[in-house]
């Protein structure tokens, strides 16, 4: 078992053979593929999470060991998001939620023990990083930093470690190269937030994607435009935007759709498996912009969807 693979529960059972799950993972993106992108009048943003998660953890009980070892980066990523959320609400003293969030996704028991530990929050914080700096050292600093400078910071370093960790190790090619698809794409949404927002203290960019920290940094100081349309240019099979904007996340949501589509013809099911998790991860988000949009312009919000 992989050292990621043990942060996630263990399903009873060794699941199928990965023949069955690509032939049931290829019937569920062909019916994705059929119906045409619609919001169903009664539907939450609640619901659209939870209908995600469900999904995640069905393909994931679905897979064999392999699989699973080969996908745990993956898995682990998206729970990312419980983690972040669960220790907001032990910030805010709502620690029935705190566990409730965690229990309802894929993390392993000893993860969501520690998330659990009495305290303040910073403890929790303290004891997830004792967790993962066995799996990466630079995490041990995590809990210093949530206690001395706040959730937020946390947050980001949380954030930028893993993606660094999973793009410069030692996974599947396919994984390891999602990943540094994943790091260019944090990395130009946070020089845009840079641009756009004009911050005196930017984020950290990380490392591991294929255009340099050093380039995002001087197109951070340039401070124009100009210079992060030309990092959006960079990227191999990025098409440009019909109209330049500050906010590149849905043009770099469909450059990674694109990507993972090619990916989704690889023989040995990787790709697809890839292709699929992501294509129901942009429907999600897609449905949550339409849930939190539903009074704004409608035009406003087509925007901000990913095709």
């Amino acid at each position: 078992m992989h050292e990621l693979t043990a942060l996630l529960c263990q399903p009873t059972g060794e699941g199928y053979p990965t023949d069955y799950l690509l032939a049931r993972v290829r019937g569920r993106r062909a019916a994705m593929a059929a119906m045409t992108r619609r919001v169903p009048e009664s539907v939450t943003d609640a619901e659209v999470r939870e209908n995600l998660r469900k999904e995640f953890h069905w393909v994931y009980c679905q897979m064999d060991l392999g699989m699973r070892d080969t996908f745990a980066p993956l898995f682990l990523w998206f729970e990312l998001r419980s983690v972040i959320v669960s220790l907001r609400f032990r910030r805010s003293g709502d620690r029935r939620r705190s566990a409730a969030i965690l229990a309802a996704g894929l993390l392993a028991e000893q993860v969501q023990r520690a998330l659990a530990t009495e305290g303040e929050p910073a403890a929790a914080a303290e004891a997830l990083a004792g967790i993962l700096a066995g799996i990466a050292a630079p995490c041990r600093e995590l809990g210093q930093v949530f206690r001395e400078r706040g959730g937020r910071t946390f947050e980001e370093r949380l954030v930028l470690l893993y993606l660094e960790g999973v793009a410069g190790g030692s996974f599947h090619p396919l994984v390891r190269d999602f990943f540094k698809g994943l790091v260019d794409m944090r990395n130009l949404v946070t020089l845009a937030k840079q641009l756009r927002w004009q911050l005196q203290v930017p984020e950290a960019f990380a490392r591991g994607g294929t255009i340099p920290p050093e380039r995002l940094a001087a197109a951070s100081r340039d401070g124009t435009q100009a210079a992060l349309d030309l990092l959006l240019a960079a990227l191999p099979g990025m098409e440009p935007p019909a109209v330049p904007s500050l906010n590149p996340e849905p043009s770099l949501a469909a450059w990674m759709t694109r990507r993972l589509r090619k990916l989704g013809r690889e023989p040995l099911g990787i790709g697809l498996v890839l292709d699929y998790l992501w294509r129901r991860a942009v429907e999600a988000r897609n449905l949550g912009i339409f849930c939190h949009g539903a009074d704004l312009d409608r035009q406003a919000v087509e925007a901000e969807v990913v095709p």
